[in-house]
């Protein structure tokens, strides 16, 4: 009975496997954000359905202090950008290791979903996307010790 219950236990520790994310993004927003929560509803699921469990998303509240810092330390990743008085503006979404963008309007989930598809394919982005900072090369916040 012993050596069958082992059995079973090895089976089941088998299926049950940890995935790991080929991609991160985090979605910084507002709760009284109406354009943040445009993007969570409309875009994120898309992004889920298209990248299932290859891409992690995490939404974190920017009113939420460890978010604030996670905000802080990602700007510190990225080329050309720097931390002022007018730093904080949300939805702002970052493609961990390949690009941060900051605002988003309504009906630009198209562009968007582009330009993820494109940084991760090595693509250059569409003009059209604006207030867009690349991460210095080689790093990431995940990797940074992020989440």
């Amino acid at each position: 009975m012993k050596k069958l219950l082992l059995v079973f236990i090895l089976l089941l520790s088998g299926c049950v496997t940890m995935t790991k994310a080929d991609y991160y993004l985090y979605v910084y927003y507002a709760t009284t954000c109406p354009i943040c929560s445009s993007f969570i509803d409309t875009v994120v699921p898309q992004i889920e359905e298209i990248y299932g469990d290859s891409m992690e998303v995490t939404l974190m509240d920017i009113d939420d202090d460890a978010s604030v810092e996670a905000y802080a330390k990602t700007c510190t990743l990225l080329e050309d950008y720097e931390l002022d008085d007018s730093s904080g503006s949300v939805p702002f979404i970052v493609l961990d290791g390949y690009f941060a963008k900051i605002g988003y309007e309504i009906g630009q989930a198209k562009l968007i979903l582009e330009a993820i598809d494109g940084a991760i394919n090595n693509e250059k982005l569409s003009t059209e996307l604006t207030d867009v900072y690349y991460f210095k090369e080689g790093k990431t916040y995940h990797e940074e010790g992020g989440n």
